[in-house]
């Protein structure tokens, strides 16, 4: 009975972990819309269609203006003076959010913004055994970082820190890793096929 009820419990837990991200983008494309719309209106006004492909032409048009906004962002991102006030934001307030780097990297893999060759999931060896882990930093003492995410609720886990020669690197992104995690393994066969470096000793 217990064993149920802890399957039940991780369970629910991975589910709610793996719907978090797209709730939050519901509210925040519902509230961005909201306040668009409120600019939008005295414009839907004058024109004369109020519908669009059964959509209302205020909320079409307060889309079509998160989507140039957005699109705007990302050309302004890749300016200097941009990225001196992500550095600063970063530096002095987000980098003291618990889990806000590993979660930065999350997110640019599942937005594929991630840097081009850059292999953060590795297998470490975790005594006689290797697991699923991501780089968090490399140290300058020839350390890495290497958090364990468990399973099937990768939020949670360990933190270790070894040299280059307990891991192995995958090619996998961070959401396939995950996947694999909350699938307890299935599919692993697929994402590992013949990796090299796991049979050192």
């Amino acid at each position: 009975m217990k064993n149920f009820v802890d399957f039940i419990r991780i369970t629910l837990k991975g589910g709610i972990w793996f719907l978090f991200p797209f709730v939050v983008l519901w509210i925040v494309v519902g509230k961005a819309q909201d306040i668009t719309i409120q600019f939008v209106a005295p414009l839907a006004e004058r024109i004369p269609v109020h519908t669009l492909l059964g959509i209302g032409l205020i909320r079409v048009l307060a889309l079509v203006i998160i989507v140039l906004a957005c699109f705007a962002a990302g050309l302004f991102s890749k300016t200097k003076p941009a990225q001196k006030i992500v550095f600063w934001l970063e530096s002095h307030f987000l980098s003291k959010l618990p889990g806000y780097e590993f979660l930065k990297t999350t997110g640019g893999q599942f937005l594929h913004v991630d840097q081009e060759g850059q292999q953060n999931v590795v297998l470490a060896r975790i005594e006689d055994a290797w697991q699923i882990g991501y780089i968090t930093e490399a140290l300058e003492n020839d350390l890495f970082a290497i958090y364990i995410p468990g399973a099937p609720v990768p939020s949670s886990g360990s933190l270790y820190f070894m040299t280059e020669d307990r891991f192995a690197r995958l090619k996998l992104t961070i959401p396939q890793a995950q996947q694999c995690l909350r699938r307890l393994g299935h599919g692993s066969k697929t994402l590992l096929p013949g990796q090299k470096g796991v049979n050192r000793t």
